[in-house]
């Protein structure tokens, strides 16, 4: 994995997360460290099952031109 990849699949759940506990935070709750990483592992995790399932449909369903 390329330092960029790393990047991306770190940043976008860490952002995502940050803005849910915002959120959270502006309903008048207060938001603890244990759920904010809570937030960061859903999002990372339903990034990681997107991209996965998002790669096995381009392997599966793409079809490769044909030689003319």
């Amino acid at each position: 994995m390329r330092p960029g990849d790393l990047a991306a699949v770190l940043a976008r759940p860490t952002v995502s997360a940050t803005m849910r506990a915002r959120q959270t935070k502006k309903e008048q709750r207060t938001v603890t460290k244990k759920q904010w990483l809570g937030y960061i592992a859903v999002a990372a995790a339903t990034t990681w099952l997107t991209k996965t399932l998002d790669d096995f449909i381009e392997r599966r369903f793409t079809t490769e031109p044909s030689s003319q």
